[in-house]
């Protein structure tokens, strides 16, 4: 680690670049060692500063001189061990979750949703509304920005801090700009600069990020994949979209289209797909693309309905469903080699009873070494994925770059100046 290296600074007279350069590198060290420290509490959920000496390989000073630090910004805080060891009960570290909060957004094809988070990862507060076909972008102003306008005004009169707002939406997305670029089945909305407007309005940090990833983020950080390194998330609705975690962290690739694995070809011959491909498992496996099939008339719970009956023609259509599911399962595996698949979204509870049928063919189509560490499972937060996965994205940050997020909050430390790293 860094500060095990002995660093050696003559008494000498240095230029402003020298020491500006000596800060910045000063600067940099210390976010690194803040950022382990942060990361290892957030592993271990609580822990003793003795422990991170260990874990981290810090010195003992470094990691009371930072823990104290984060203890005052209100980042973490202490708590004495319950545990019933003879003695003095040890003083154990936690995420503190009284003053911050991360606000999460998820804007769907039929809805949308915010909520407010602590630091813990607790939910303190939910917002759900319907999305008018018509409506387009304009929701965002006419209804997402007051509700958040709202929530930014109660957290200030109770004291608390929005650290910034997580969005998940459907992709693709030019990062760079914060906009939209032409996602399928999302009309008026190409092209538009979403993250430029919340942040004129709100004056947060806005992160935003394509809607199934915010699904895995989910997933990785609060949910069943919390301690697996290698993870995919597929989110199945009205489109169908996948976010993939390696390394405990999201891959976008080189276009931002990793994941897309609602765009492969399952279908030889297929209908054309918005993406400008033929085929796509959206095309077919998708709520719509499911109806498009059926030969009935109705919702999918006319749909579900009917192939309870033993209507002929729905049972056909739903056991078609279930062999491009396998197919797409069985391509994902091979491509990704996750040690979790997580399925989610509206289509999921149509489909969730015969997941175990799925799932046992999955197992005579991989790899005969790897069948038995097939793990696939269903979302752990239900509609709410891709809103909680949004407040992921700020806490990552935080961990990430704890010093940069929240520098605004603490000017008089940041002259960089006589400071343990």
């Amino acid at each position: 680690m860094y500060d095990n290296y002995i660093l050696i600074i003559k008494l000498m007279e240095v230029t402003p670049i020298q020491a500006n350069n000596k800060i910045a590198y000063l600067q940099q060290v210390k976010q690194y060692n803040m950022a382990a420290i942060l990361k290892q509490i957030w592993r271990m959920e609580q822990v003793s500063r003795i422990e991170l000496v260990e874990q981290t390989g810090l010195t003992s000073g470094t990691i009371t001189n930072l823990t104290h630090e984060l203890i005052e910004l209100k980042v973490i805080r202490e708590k004495e061990s319950v545990s019933g060891h003879v003695g003095r009960k040890r003083i154990l570290l936690g995420f503190d979750p009284g003053y911050y909060r991360i606000v999460g957004l998820d804007i769907g094809r039929t809805s949308f949703e915010i909520v407010v988070s602590d630091l813990c990862g607790t939910i303190l507060k939910t917002v759900e509304r319907e999305i008018l076909q018509s409506s387009g972008p304009d929701i965002v102003e006419r209804e997402i920005i007051p509700i958040l306008q709202t929530i930014k005004n109660e957290a200030e009169q109770s004291g608390c801090r929005i650290l910034g707002l997580g969005v998940g939406v459907p992709g693709p997305i030019d990062y760079g700009r914060g906009r939209l670029l032409n996602p399928p089945n999302f009309p008026g909305f190409n092209g538009f600069e979403l993250r430029q407007l919340l942040e004129e309005e709100l004056q947060w940090l806005v992160v935003i990020e394509d809607d199934a990833r915010t699904s895995a983020l989910a997933e990785s950080w609060y949910g069943i994949g919390r301690n697996i390194e290698e993870l995919v998330f597929i989110t199945m609705g009205i489109g169908i979209g996948g976010g993939v975690v390696s390394g405990g962290d999201i891959i976008r690739g080189t276009n931002g289209l990793c994941g897309q694995v609602g765009h492969m070809t399952i279908a030889h011959n297929g209908k054309p797909c918005d993406c400008g491909n033929k085929g796509c498992w959206e095309t077919v496996g998708s709520m719509p693309g499911i109806l498009s099939r059926w030969a009935g008339v109705g919702t999918m719970d006319d749909f579900v309905t009917a192939v309870r009956k033993g209507d002929q023609e729905a049972v056909h259509c739903m056991d078609e469903t279930l062999q491009y599911l396998e197919t797409a399962l069985i391509n994902i595996y091979n491509l990704y080699d996750p040690q979790l698949v997580v399925l989610g979204g509206k289509l999921l509870p149509y489909l969730k009873e015969y997941l175990p049928a799925v799932q046992s063919n999955l197992q005579t189509r991989l790899y005969a070494f790897a069948r038995e560490r097939l793990m696939l499972r269903t979302s752990t937060f239900g509609a709410s994925q891709s809103a909680y996965g949004a407040t992921a994205l700020l806490f990552g940050a935080l961990l990430s770059e704890p010093l940069k997020l929240l520098s605004d909050l603490s000017p008089a430390r940041q002259d960089g100046s006589n400071q343990e790293v």
